[in-house]
């Protein structure tokens, strides 16, 4: 596959994460006409990306990419912090369904400068209490070598 297909799919299912709305074809092709407008991609890109590369399972990798993309760098950014110094902020949550979720965040200086940034979203299977939450938390940090 062309190089820029590949590039312009990232895009356009960047675009699609960004509407936060259900995947489907109408939805593509409004974010393929607002790609092409803004960043020039062609006429032939978005035909292209429609017919070859765009399915529901390439949408949803490419954004699973992304995020993993995203949580690397975060992790490095902590790992190489100043001092080695950083904190976390644990917050629980309860969504529609009644799961309960676990969230962190992280707070370090980078480049001079202080960052907060997401970590992860764990849902909490069985109960709340101190040591499942302790158990989700090490097994993030273990799983990253952090610390």
């Amino acid at each position: 596959m062309d190089q820029k297909v590949i590039e312009a799919s990232y895009v356009v299912a960047l675009e699609i994460a960004k509407q936060k709305n259900t995947y489907n074809w109408e939805n593509l092709n409004q974010t393929l006409s607002s790609q092409n407008d803004e960043n020039c991609l062609g006429k032939w890109i978005g035909e292209k990306l429609a017919a070859d590369s765009l399915s529901y399972s390439t949408v949803q990798r490419r954004i699973s990419d992304m995020t993993i993309d995203i949580k690397d760098q975060v992790v490095q950014k902590i790992k190489s912090a100043a001092f080695g110094l950083f904190s976390i902020q644990l917050d629980e949550l309860t969504n529609v369904a009644s799961c309960s979720q676990l969230l962190e965040f992280a707070r370090y200086v980078h480049s001079g400068a202080f960052r907060e940034e997401f970590l992860f979203c764990f849902p909490l299977e069985t109960t709340t209490n101190a040591s499942d939450i302790l158990i989700k938390v090490s097994y993030f940090f273990e799983s990253e070598n952090i610390l």
